[in-house]
């Protein structure tokens, strides 16, 4: 087997991983009791604010920086924005 070839197969499988565990947590996440999204929310933000930051002082590549952020995006949409349960409920 080619370089190549091993590291395709090895991006495929990442890529079904990745996949399979996006499933997971949009299930955690649909499951949450509206009391608990704010303390997920809230997380999630301090979350991706460490890694964002890492990123960008690190040499990832572009890709990778752009599929981050796009994921976040995604995460973010989601979760709801904050406060957005609570205007729902009052």
């Amino acid at each position: 087997m080619s370089d190549f070839a091993r590291l395709s197969e090895q991006i495929s499988e990442l890529q079904g991983s990745l996949l399979a565990m996006e499933c997971f947590l949009n299930s955690l996440a649909e499951a949450l009791p509206a009391d608990s999204r704010p303390v997920v929310q809230a997380f999630y933000a301090s979350e991706s604010e460490a890694f964002r930051a890492a990123l960008m002082s690190s040499t990832a590549p572009e890709a990778t920086v752009n599929a981050f952020e796009r994921d976040v995006q995604r995460g973010l949409h989601l979760l709801g924005e904050p406060g957005i349960e609570a205007a729902r409920e009052g």
